[in-house]
């Protein structure tokens, strides 16, 4: 048969065929007759300066067996989209060599073997780009569960500890150097975390700067050791700066409770939570009392819209009082969770609903409330007190926020001297920017301000100075100490506070009031009005009718 015609079979046959690494033996097998043909395989290169250098080869057998440790009877290198190089190794059976003329007519097969492989790399390229993260190369989300699926099913998976990171103080890096430059320094991260693993061991990068990794168990020590400051550079003003990059890291150490690939994830993601936001510590391994507190917190989350349209939350109200008189002066609205026969606390729930951005729903679902309460007992004939509604910090970034309370109030109908707003005074500077705002806009339209915890944040004689409130909130704190000494310094700062309040116009109320003698020192600093278990719990609001019908706490 003529090379002409076995040449043209092997063009037929191969493309006919589904693209795979491997020709079948029928394509070749009129050429490898004719030529001698034992094995041809393929060797796929980067190239030393491109992005993938650090990559290792593609080994592809084209045709028959690949041998070992063995020279190829001839080389064919070509460069494929001038970052990689494609080298086919040809080895012939019993020793045979071609002639010229042979040589220059199998490069034509080698011709429709480069086009036949660009073909199978470039489908491979576009299977792995649906894998691939597209800054780093590293593998996303799809890449690193497909491969933690092999280890599933194999068995290998418990040999290793999965771990889910974020970097600390990026933002900080990408404003210093720019978008352009952060990317760059974000390509040397991945190739420094890449360098490390091993070749059974993977590290994921799920986009920002979310970054997953499976490393054997006795790598865990040194793995944690090396993400604690990664070693890369930035290039600024033409000038190379050397830096380190740390991670706050969730580790999971694979057991036998994994059900599934996406557990890697999940558990690992839970203890990232559990160290940024609880344990302030650069890593966490997942335990048992972080599975619950973190369980606790997704169904709090999941359950929160329901049980707000199903009115699960009750308020209760404490009174504010008159230590001088003993009257009752105003109240606090306070919120329960009755949830499935289970009473939560705020304390419990609102850190939750605050770092999900969900609190202002519930804290206007407050002021609803207590404006129906207060409309409730104008109607029985009752003279109401004025209440207090305290707003989260968080809710100062809601869009018009204050005209929304304006709006609640003014729709139930209840006069606005009637309703107060407390805010939890703050240690930002962005926050106190946001703060003055809301406070002016609410006193603008005639509602109290007050200011909560007043003490526990920063600069809180400025806030004083600065804060358009009517009535500061003396933190407990300042009237818990049992030592002598430490009583008559607090004598000093409350005396001294109060005094500066007033002259400024403003009310002064102290939380937290639970023993007589802690009544007896405020009296001494001429603090009018308290709040605290000494005169009464938080209580519903047909309780507090009660209460105001002689105007005086049960105690």
């Amino acid at each position: 048969m003529t090379f002409e015609r076995s040449f043209m079979n092997f063009v037929q046959i191969l493309s006919e065929e589904e693209t795979t690494p491997e020709i079948s033996p029928s394509a070749l097998a009129d050429v490898g007759k004719e030529y001698a043909l034992r094995s041809i395989v393929c060797i796929v290169s980067s190239l030393k300066d491109s992005d993938s250098s650090s990559e290792p080869d593609v080994i592809i057998p084209l045709f028959g067996p690949v041998p070992e440790n063995e020279p190829p009877a001839y080389l064919f290198k070509n460069t494929l989209n001038g970052r990689k190089t494609v080298t086919f190794h040809v080895y012939l059976r019993d020793n045979k060599t071609w002639n010229e003329e042979e040589y220059q007519s199998f490069a034509i097969v080698i011709d429709v073997l480069m086009m036949h492989t660009e073909r199978f790399l470039l489908g491979k390229v576009v299977k792995d780009s649906a894998l691939t993260q597209y800054l780093t190369g590293l593998p996303n989300s799809g890449g690193f569960i497909a491969y933690a699926t092999r280890l599933c099913e194999s068995g290998e998976i418990m040999n290793y500890d999965s771990f889910f990171f974020n970097l600390k103080s990026y933002g900080l890096i990408s404003r210093r150097y720019g978008l352009s430059e952060g990317d760059e320094i974000m390509k040397r991260y991945a190739k420094k975390l890449r360098e490390f693993c091993q070749q059974d061991e993977i590290v994921a990068h799920f986009g920002g700067d979310n970054y997953t990794a499976l490393i054997k168990k006795e790598r865990t020590k040194a793995f944690l050791k090396y993400i604690s400051a990664v070693p890369v550079y930035g290039m600024k003003n033409d000038r190379k700066e050397d830096l380190k990059v740390a991670a706050v890291t969730g580790v999971y150490a694979v057991d036998e409770s994994l059900k599934e690939p996406g557990q890697l994830i999940s558990r690992a993601a839970m203890a990232l939570s559990y160290a940024k936001n609880v344990a302030n510590k650069p890593y966490v391994f997942v335990n048992k009392a972080m599975s619950t507190r973190i369980y606790r917190q997704k169904q709090i989350e999941d359950r929160y819209e329901e049980a707000l349209s199903s009115d699960e939350f009750r308020i209760y109200l404490q009174p504010k009082v008159d230590i001088f008189t003993g009257k009752i002066v105003g109240a606090e609205s306070l919120t329960r969770w009755f949830c499935n026969g289970v009473v939560l606390y705020p304390t419990e729930f609102v850190p939750i609903l605050e770092q999900e951005g969900m609190v202002a729903s519930l804290d206007l679902y407050v002021l609803r409330k207590t404006c129906e309460f207060i409309k409730n007992w104008e109607n029985k004939g009752l003279e109401p007190v004025q209440v207090s509604v305290n707003f989260s910090r968080r809710d100062l970034n809601y869009k018009n926020l204050a005209k929304e309370i304006v709006n609640i109030i003014d729709e139930s109908g209840v006069d606005r001297s009637l309703l107060q707003i407390e805010v939890t005074e703050t240690a930002s500077e962005d926050e106190r920017l946001l703060m003055t705002s809301f406070l002016k806009a609410l006193r603008d339209k005639g509602i109290d301000t007050a200011i909560d915890d007043f003490g526990t944040g920063y600069s809180s004689l400025s806030n004083l100075r600065d804060f358009p409130v009517t009535m500061i909130k003396i933190d407990r704190s300042f009237i818990s100490n049992e030592s002598i000494e430490n009583n008559n310094n607090d004598e000093i700062v409350l005396r001294n506070i109060i005094n500066l309040a007033k002259e400024l116009d403003i009310k002064v109320l102290t939380e937290g009031v639970e023993r007589v003698e802690q009544v007896e020192l405020l009296k001494k600093v001429d603090c009018h009005f308290v709040q605290g278990f000494l005169y009464d719990n938080p209580m519903p609001e047909s309780e507090f009718q009660k209460r105001l019908i002689e105007k005086k706490p049960e105690k």
